[in-house]
């Protein structure tokens, strides 16, 4: 009883053996099955086992045993594609902090407009003291001129009052120079800004059209 007992544990052993070994096979078997697609150096389509390094990069499909495609790998992209992504994602970053500021590219034309107004009004200001303080010179360089032409010795306060005027005037027209280096550089700011935006809206079109 006890012996007939022990070979059917042995029989059961066996089988469970059998079957672990034959899935395993199978496993193997498959995985042994797996063919890459991909187009060789002369453009033809080779099937193998294995592919090479240098077309792995130019993309392959993935067939099983039964010749089904289960997974395609794209090619690598080329430095120019990788550039462009690149330069698409700084536009996109670019685009979503204009986005907090802006809703539209026209409201971007009209902050542009509302600086520019400020700043010129600001030059049209430093133009009107310009002018005043040149004639004050004037005036007071007539001033000095009589002395001179009587042959008498300017007075310190007049020639006091010309060289506060001329570092005065200097001061202005310095003033002026960069409120009209600024006008510029707002124009050039708020269009880049307006060309950022409009590019970022169509990309943003373009993927919600590749979504749908």
């Amino acid at each position: 009883m006890h012996s007939k007992t022990t070979l059917r544990g042995v029989n059961a052993f066996l089988s469970v053996l059998l079957f672990v070994l034959g899935c395993s096979f199978a496993v193997n078997a498959s995985a042994q099955h797996v063919y890459y697609r991909y187009v060789n150096k002369d453009g033809v389509k080779v099937l193998e086992h294995s592919i090479p390094p240098e077309y792995a990069q130019l993309g392959y499909e993935v067939l099983n045993a039964s010749g089904q495609v289960v997974k395609v790998v794209p090619p690598a992209p080329t430095d120019e594609e990788v550039a462009k992504n690149a330069q698409e994602r700084e536009a996109r970053e670019i685009y979503a902090r204009l986005k907090r500021r802006y809703s539209s590219a026209a409201e971007i034309e009209s902050a542009k407009r509302r600086r520019l107004a400020n700043i010129d009004t600001n030059i049209a200001i430093l133009k009107g003291n310009i002018s005043t303080v040149t004639n004050e010179i004037q005036k007071i360089m007539g001033k000095a001129a009589d002395y001179e032409r009587r042959n008498q010795k300017v007075p310190a306060p007049i020639l006091q009052s010309l060289n506060d005027a001329k570092a005065e005037l200097e001061i202005a027209q310095e003033l002026l120079k960069s409120r009209q280096e600024e006008y510029q550089e707002v124009i050039e700011k708020y269009d880049s800004d307006k060309d950022a935006f409009v590019r970022g809206e169509t990309l943003e079109a373009k993927e919600d059209a590749r979504i749908q």
